[in-house]
């Protein structure tokens, strides 16, 4: 099914609180777009957003934003939970600096985030960068599990939504059942691509049988 230019915002409003919502980019593109549509939209909503700055991704975004013409105001005076990287970016409340030992940085994390959500409202979390864990040099397939249970633990907990952003085409071919993974645990995946002149997004899944299906060209 197709629907008008502009409806973008239908997906975001049947969204529920507890969710995973998998933003997969399955080209070369980018996707600071995405990034701060979800989180204009968050805000419009009257959450927080707290970011998981994955090895530096959200100073990317941020400077890609303001490059395209985007407001990059609505991208600051986010709480900012940083995995690894060397750029300090948004209101940083927790620094995993060694990404070395995932069973260590899933521990980390996890008191970390679960921290940031007590002492908050209603919650946005948007997780950028999250490819660059499964192809940093640190990270052995065998080590997948303890990255993919982390992830797994926030499935329902109703004090945030996650929107998960993931650039699929650079994890490469031996890792790509990862990426299998992640589809399997969100509880809403987007496919992004471009196609010709308009940028494609596809609902793959949904907890919301109505959107299935659905497919938007912006």
């Amino acid at each position: 099914m197709s629907v008008p230019d502009g409806l973008m915002m239908n997906i975001w409003e049947s969204l529920r609180m507890g969710e995973i919502v998998l933003m997969e980019r399955t080209d070369s593109g980018d996707q600071y777009f995405g990034f701060y549509q979800a989180v204009s939209w968050g805000r419009s909503k009257g959450y927080k957003v707290a970011v998981i700055d994955i090895l530096d991704s959200l100073h990317i975004l941020k400077a890609k934003a303001r490059l395209a013409g985007l407001d990059d105001g609505i991208l600051d005076n986010m709480k900012v939970i940083k995995i690894g990287g060397t750029i300090e970016t948004g209101e940083v409340v927790g620094w995993i600096r060694d990404i070395s030992e995932p069973v260590i940085l899933a521990k980390k994390f996890m008191e970390t985030y679960t921290e940031l959500l007590e002492s908050e409202g209603p919650t946005l979390t948007a997780v950028v960068g999250l490819e660059k864990l499964f192809v940093a040099s640190e990270f052995s397939p065998k080590n997948v599990q303890v990255i993919i249970s982390a992830i797994s633990k926030y499935v329902g907990d109703e004090r945030r939504l996650a929107v998960q952003f993931l650039k699929a085409n650079v994890i490469d071919g031996m890792r790509q059942p990862v990426v299998r993974l992640l589809e399997d645990i969100a509880t809403t995946v987007i496919q992004i691509s471009r196609k010709d002149k308009a940028t494609e997004f596809r609902v793959l899944k949904s907890v919301d049988p109505k959107l299935e299906g659905m497919t938007i060209k912006m």
